[in-house]
């Protein structure tokens, strides 16, 4: 590849490349199921270019350091869940005390690491499953942040969910691999719902910092505005990709994406000749960023009807989210949302935005 100045030289071997990383990552498999339009005539895509015009935002600032540790960790998290959802609290005992089945190998040796960074070192945790290992793995990497804290708890949701969990019982049982890649195949509907529950859970952590003392109310709009900066972003770059594969043949081609860029350098259009790039070299996908984008949305629904609850709804609701959490594996985006908030995506989409336009008109 090369780039001079604002220039983007298209080669067999890029446009090679191009290809593939378009169909590692099911790229026109996600743009036809985003574009699709339902019985209202509303696609997918249609509800991002509506929330992309209804984001605002005001500046945020990064959390103040806070000195973390593994047992720090592990105290505020356990209590957290002991308080709020505590038929998961074994399992995110057993987890951060490194003795869960699932992360464990067949030597016996645990995959949950808890990692002092360095400054400067952005590293963030995660938790997740490679190739055909019959365990996960966990990295907890520690900044010296509340952050820390908030992230190792939305990670820590994310080996609950029933996703993870299915696809090691399908491993351990000796399935076909025939079973195994249906399972883990580029499945759309259920890869939508990928965030939602570690967004509900992260919200629900921020109140739990707040009640404890550790979290302020300006800290928590502090977050919200990193959360609307964050979807800003998700926004763009679903429609940006959208807008360049609808130019592109399946497979890309040389000559189609030559074609592009030469139209897109021909006018100026620097914001998708950047984009042309980081499509080849960035490990985001419009797929990827689409479960961030419902994630973000539904969790924000969830919390608003749970912070208007009363005690006892509050606690049904809770107990409603840990049932959810063990049927995530068999859920499409529509089926997630009516269980949560009893509509489809389409009208949790609209609520949000009719929330958002008030929040502007009432200056709130």
């Amino acid at each position: 590849m090369v780039i001079i100045m604002n220039k983007l030289n298209i080669t067999p071997k890029y446009a090679h490349e191009f290809n593939e990383k378009c169909a590692r990552v099911n790229a026109h498999g996600f743009l036809r199921y985003i574009s699709q339009p339902n019985e209202f005539n509303i696609s997918l895509l249609d509800l991002v270019s509506i929330v992309d015009k209804t984001i605002s935002y005001k500046p945020f600032k990064h959390e103040s350091n806070f000195e973390i540790n593994e047992n720090i960790i592990s105290k505020y998290i356990i209590d957290f869940f002991s308080r709020y959802l505590p038929l998961k609290v074994n399992e995110v005992t057993q987890i951060l005390q490194k003795t869960h089945p699932y992360f464990i190998d067949e030597n016996n040796v645990s995959h949950v690491n808890f990692i002092k960074t360095k400054n400067g070192d952005s590293r963030s945790s995660s938790v997740g499953h490679c190739g055909r290992q019959s365990f996960l793995n966990f990295n907890v990497f520690i900044h010296n942040s509340i952050d820390d804290l908030r992230t190792t708890t939305h990670e820590i949701t994310h080996a609950l969910s029933g996703h993870h969990q299915q696809l090691i019982k399908l491993i351990r049982s000796n399935a076909p691999q025939s079973v195994i890649d249906n399972y883990t195949k580029n499945k759309l509907e259920r890869d939508g719902i990928g965030e939602i529950e570690s967004h509900i859970v992260e919200g629900l952590f921020n109140r739990y910092l707040v009640k404890i003392g550790l979290f302020t109310q300006a800290d928590l709009n502090n977050y919200e505005q990193q959360q609307m900066s964050s979807l800003l972003s998700e926004t763009n770059l679903i429609r940006e990709e959208s807008d360049i594969l609808k130019h592109l043949s399946c497979p890309v081609t040389f000559e189609s994406l030559n074609c592009l860029v030469k139209n897109l350098q021909l006018n100026n259009n620097q914001r998708l000749l950047d984009r042309v790039v980081k499509m080849h070299d960035d490990s985001k996908s419009s797929m990827n960023m689409f479960r961030y984008f419902v994630g973000r949305i539904v969790a924000n629904q969830w919390l608003k009807r749970f912070d208007g609850s009363s005690p006892q709804s509050k606690q049904q609701k809770l107990n409603e989210f840990q049932d959810y959490l063990n049927q995530t594996h068999n859920l499409t985006l529509d089926s997630a949302c009516n269980i949560l908030l009893n509509n489809d995506f389409s009208a949790i989409v609209e609520d949000y935005v009719l929330d958002k336009v008030n929040e502007r008109k009432f200056g709130k």
